[in-house]
């Protein structure tokens, strides 16, 4: 059975209709340890990574803090999120995507998560793997 032939007979449902907002965002100087704190207080997985001119770099994960060892106060404290960045590839969706697009990219980059940026490049959402599982299981 092909993927595709598991929505036949369903609504279309785009990346824009799927995406969570407003999305929590992390700038590129912060240190690991305001980003973790950040993820801790929100309860969230994942940040969208910014530059000083709010351009989007990528998601950075809980995983991706915790991998940098040692996670510890004080190392995360002198880290800056620039440091794992290499870690964090910037792969993205547009609202007019398909869910499934956004799955491939995310299963084709080993990702968690991807941003959703409009045609302008400015941010307008976020696509999880938990997204994409509650709207395969509708």
């Amino acid at each position: 059975m092909s993927a595709a032939s598991l929505f036949d007979g369903r609504a279309p449902m785009t990346v824009g209709g799927l995406m969570s907002r407003p999305v929590l965002t992390v700038e590129v100087d912060e240190t690991l340890w305001d980003a973790w704190q950040l993820l801790f207080v929100s309860g969230l997985r994942h940040l969208v990574v910014v530059d000083r001119s709010g351009a989007t770099l990528g998601v950075l994960s809980d995983r991706t803090i915790l991998a940098d060892v040692p996670a510890t106060a004080e190392h995360l404290g002198q880290r800056q999120v620039r440091d794992v960045l290499p870690m964090v590839p910037l792969v993205f969706a547009r609202p007019a995507h398909q869910p499934l697009d956004a799955a491939r990219a995310m299963a084709a980059g080993g990702l968690e998560a991807v941003p959703v940026l409009d045609d302008d490049g400015r941010l307008v959402g976020i696509v999880t793997e938990s997204d994409i599982v509650r709207w395969l299981a509708t």
